[in-house]
């Protein structure tokens, strides 16, 4: 009975389906949430979450919690306060960076994939793409149970259908937005392959059947980006601490 109080969103799905978790059977099943948690996103680079991208600024879930939760997810309060606290910092250095520098682009377009395909367009399924993203970054035997060789497959896979989707995929109208939420999705997919690739240990949520243990060289983060070609690398700076 006390879940309720320490959770309140915990009856919401309970009372849509009009279901008394107490006293009504209902179905339980697994579904895969991966191992991100909180502490994945964009790296942070200054007191006013500004990004290692001039004029990028990020808040929320977008934004790795690392900051304020450490290696772990952080509880609601501490997520919660993350979200107002880096909302806030955000949109004052976003304001302050565009009163300062006006358009930093001149005007030019600069995004590509999903918007202006590299080769000749051809209808891409999204769908399918969707379905390549999830078997990759939800499959127990993908992402719940790793060593090197399934994270290498999963790497290669997510690489094959990046270079496609970069090349054919244009939205047009209403599928716009889709076009590029899933070109988002495929980006951040390949990232977490070849980051969890890069970390030759065991360690938290991330837990390798070929690398059980877990190995203090690897005391410190793996940074990782690109599009063509995703890079990785250890951070040895210092976490930036942001003021209280």
């Amino acid at each position: 009975m006390q879940v309720p109080t320490i959770s309140p969103n915990f009856m919401l799905p309970f009372r849509r389906w009009g279901i008394d978790p107490y006293m009504d059977r209902f179905e339980v099943t697994l579904h895969g949430e991966g191992t991100i948690r909180g502490i994945g996103g964009l790296r942070i680079v200054g007191e006013d979450c500004a990004t290692s991208v001039p004029g990028l600024y990020a808040a929320g879930d977008a934004a790795t919690r690392e900051l304020v939760a450490g290696a772990i997810s952080g509880g609601g309060n501490i997520n919660s306060a993350w979200a107002v606290s880096s909302g806030r910092w955000a949109g004052q250095g976003a304001a302050r960076h565009a009163a300062a520098n006006g358009s930093a682009s001149g005007g030019r377009a600069i995004g590509q994939a999903g918007l202006r395909p590299a080769a000749a367009r051809r209808d891409v399924d999204l769908d399918a793409m969707l379905s390549i993203i999830q078997g990759e970054m939800l499959a127990y035997d993908s992402n719940i149970f790793r060593s090197g060789e399934m994270l290498r497959h999963s790497a290669e896979v997510l690489e094959g259908a990046w270079a496609e989707f970069d090349a054919r995929a244009e939205g047009v109208g209403v599928g716009l937005l889709r076009t590029r939420e899933t070109a988002a999705m495929l980006a951040t997919a390949h990232w977490c392959a070849a980051s969890a690739l890069a970390r030759d240990e065991s360690r938290g949520m991330h837990q390798r059947d070929d690398r059980p243990e877990t190995d203090p060289r690897f005391n410190r983060r793996i940074l990782v980006g690109g599009l063509d070609k995703v890079w990785t690398r250890s951070d040895y700076g210092h976490a930036l601490e942001l003021a209280s």
